[in-house]
């Protein structure tokens, strides 16, 4: 193999394997991606229902006008076009006595871009919001390092420090923690919800802007990376799990040995230990946390924007599907049916719930949120339970995410459970895959 052409075996076909084969392959690296499944994009990832028969998705995944990463790399594989991004953030609110709201940004210079919203912001009271100013400029306010001495406290704590009560968490600071961080204020870590809050929502007034895929979330990534890595010279190993991975050689399940200059691991943390053990030694304990998506199919629009968040309800986020632009499956048509999904994160009191029983109760809760849901007939529902959907952004879990160095010579971590500073988001699983490839071109160049 000529040293200038080094090949580079990455090890999972989700979003930070993919962001590292690509990064690898723009690196000049020869590079086979390993993924067991028949398809590329990990937890991100769409398919049918075997119920309903139709397209779902396993979890309702948005990104922000924070993510250019993620961005970026939808952008080099051409499928950037399927999604859409709100030009400044325009997210409706309502609560379940039917008062309604919302969080806008105006075009403002950060963070006076969220002043005016704010100010108006129906779902707290004057007093509740006189007193979130403070705190949310005590946020804005922090250095990167002071942020990060936060960690080993939850930001529920931080938060009542600062005079925050449960009404104020419940009705404006989780409405942004929980689906950003995947449970709630006093769960996670003070360290990463200041930084998602900073960084989404007081840098900069595109940072909050909400995107969304228009297809199903496999269909952003596969077959477009595939292509991709291909025309490089590069290839696509699916439904090939990995047994074992060794300085310079990844063993295959089925026995096949690929030589390799350099391996990046983007597997989750159990999977990693069991096939590269000398590369992630010890059990990093971060835990997981759980998401729900009840999807639910009316005869008719029973909703008129594109998604709304829910104070005070287990439908924490209703997205409306059909209104934001669902594109069908190639060779089907719309079959006319409205269709709702509802998200709910930090997801520890449903994932044991039943499907049906889930499916019976979030139809009512929506119906109860949507009066026009009530007249409609339900067409077809799918419940889709990720129980470790995310690790957990406990407090404490920095010190716990291991960088893409490993103690062994030519292999680098990937995933977005190691240390990218942000939570367990798609634009964090990516940022990990391109510094584990970035890592290994640099050592193997020396």
């Amino acid at each position: 193999m000529s040293a200038a052409t080094p090949h580079v075996v990455v090890c999972g076909g989700g979003l930070a394997g993919v962001a590292a084969a690509c990064e690898a392959a723009l690196g000049g690296a020869r590079v086979t991606l390993v993924e067991r499944r028949p398809f590329l994009g990990g937890r991100a990832f769409s398919f049918r229902d075997p119920d309903s028969g139709r397209e779902v998705d396993n979890g309702q995944h948005v990104f922000l006008g924070c993510c250019p990463a993620y961005i970026s790399l939808l952008r080099m594989l051409g499928t950037l076009g399927h999604t859409t991004l709100q030009r400044r953030l325009d997210t409706p609110v309502r609560d379940r006595a039917g008062r309604r709201g919302a969080l806008r940004a105006a075009p403002l210079p950060a963070p006076l871009h969220l002043a005016a919203s704010f100010a108006a912001y129906p779902l707290l009271s004057a007093r509740e919001r006189a007193a979130a100013l403070p705190a949310l400029a005590a946020l804005a306010a922090r250095r990167r390092e002071a942020t990060e001495r936060l960690d080993q406290r939850s930001f529920g704590d931080w938060l009542a420090e600062h005079g925050q009560g449960p009404g104020a968490v419940a009705r404006f600071w989780d409405l942004i923690v929980l689906p950003t961080c995947n449970d709630r204020s006093d769960r996670v870590s003070a360290a990463l919800a200041a930084f998602v809050l900073r960084r989404g929502f007081l840098e900069s007034p595109r940072g909050s802007a909400v995107g969304w895929s228009r297809v199903g979330l496999t269909r952003l990534v596969d077959p477009a990376a595939r292509r991709w890595l291909e025309a490089r010279g590069g290839r696509v190993l699916d439904g090939r799990g990995v047994a074992s991975v060794e300085p310079g050689v990844v063993t295959l399940g089925d026995g096949e040995r690929l030589a390799a200059d350099g391996v990046v691991v983007a597997l989750p943390p159990g999977r990693a230990r069991e096939v590269a053990p000398g590369a992630l030694p010890d059990d990093p304990g971060l835990g997981t946390s759980p998401i729900v998506n009840v999807h639910l199919w009316y005869d008719r629009p029973v909703m008129d924007e594109p998604f709304t968040a829910v104070v005070d309800s287990p439908a924490q986020w209703i997205f409306n599907r059909t209104a934001m632009g669902a594109e069908p499956e190639p060779g089907r048509a719309p079959d006319g049916t409205h269709h709702l999904a509802v998200s709910i994160s930090g997801a520890r009191d449903e994932i044991d719930v039943p499907r049906a029983r889930l499916a019976a109760d979030l139809r009512a809760e929506v119906e109860h949120i949507l009066p026009a849901a009530r007249g409609a007939d339900l067409v077809a529902s799918a419940v889709v339970k990720e129980p470790h959907a995310t690790f957990a952004a406990a407090p404490g879990q920095a010190a716990r995410r291991p960088g893409p160095r490993t103690p062994m010579p030519g292999v680098a971590l990937a995933g977005a459970w190691t240390a990218t500073g942000w939570p367990a988001t798609m634009e964090g699983a990516v940022r990990s895959g391109i510094r584990a490839a970035r890592l290994l071109r640099g050592d193997l160049r020396g």
